[in-house]
């Protein structure tokens, strides 16, 4: 009998690399440590344990992770082309929000910057005027 819990489609097997790649790749970023155990990824996850433990092994096999031991519990850290992966992943999902915050516009900003690269006098961000 399968098991309900486990998302073992092609598509969802995707998703799910992808999704603990990026997750993997933002908690090494934040200082959370680059040997993760699966409790302490699950918070993180709208997913079952059995799930993430399965596409956990999916992407240890695929040789994107290793595991090593601490305490009798499994951690899982990037091999070399895992890190490139997870942050090459990471890059592209969240591109479109790694732009400067307000007030520090550049000329590629199509809210702050007309076509010919001017300044608008309407800028949304209100970097507009040197006073801010």
């Amino acid at each position: 009998m399968k098991n309900e819990t486990i998302e073992d489609s092609a598509l969802r097997c995707l998703f799910w690399k992808d999704e603990i790649l990026q997750l993997l790749y933002w908690m090494h970023g934040e200082g959370m440590g680059s040997e993760i155990s699966l409790p302490q990824m699950l918070p993180f996850l709208n997913t079952s344990y059995q799930n993430l433990e399965y596409h956990l092994n999916k992407i240890t096999n695929s040789g994107l992770l290793l595991t090593l031991e601490k305490n009798g519990i499994t951690h899982y850290k990037f091999s070399e082309s895992g890190m490139k992966e997870g942050g090459r992943k990471f890059s592209e999902a969240f591109q479109g929000m790694q732009k400067a915050g307000h007030g520090e516009c550049g000329p590629d900003c199509e809210f702050c910057y007309g076509a010919d690269g001017v300044k608008l006098e309407n800028c949304v961000h209100n970097c507009a005027n040197s006073s801010h």
